[in-house]
């Protein structure tokens, strides 16, 4: 299986919508990672925009990460209606869709891994100026 194929069958599994945004906030954190190296290696270095683009990474990452957790819930809840109105549900169904609860907070924890370090890493270059 290709990674363009895995990322097209989580897209489908983990929801199209939280699944859109998650992949929107991971372009949006390497926009604004370009942004900051397209500036901080300019001629003429701009301290407050370098600042801006490192706390949008920053942001962006936990704004994902608490989406994703807030939409695992609100899943959870409806799972969890369904379950008390049936009367006999597989345990491999309920498995089957923790298990696919999980696909949208995985992204973002890498997500607010990755935008962490970078934000760490850009504070630490923005103190060298």
């Amino acid at each position: 299986m290709s990674v363009f194929e895995l990322f097209k069958q989580h897209f489908i599994e983990g929801g199209p919508f939280i699944m859109f945004l998650q992949y929107i906030m991971w372009i949006l954190v390497i926009v604004n990672a370009i942004k900051f190296f397209r500036n901080y290696f300019s001629k003429n270095k701009n301290t407050k925009k370098l600042n801006k683009f490192n706390s949008n990474i920053i942001f962006l990452g936990v704004f994902g990460l608490l989406l994703s957790i807030f939409f695992q819930h609100a899943g959870f809840y409806g799972a969890l209606s369904a379950i008390e109105q049936t009367q006999d549900i597989s345990p491999r169904i309920i498995l089957g869709g923790l298990r696919v609860s999980f696909i949208a907070p995985l992204y973002s924890y890498f997500l607010f891994l990755v935008s962490g370090l970078t934000w760490f890493v850009f504070r630490n270059l923005i103190k060298d100026i």
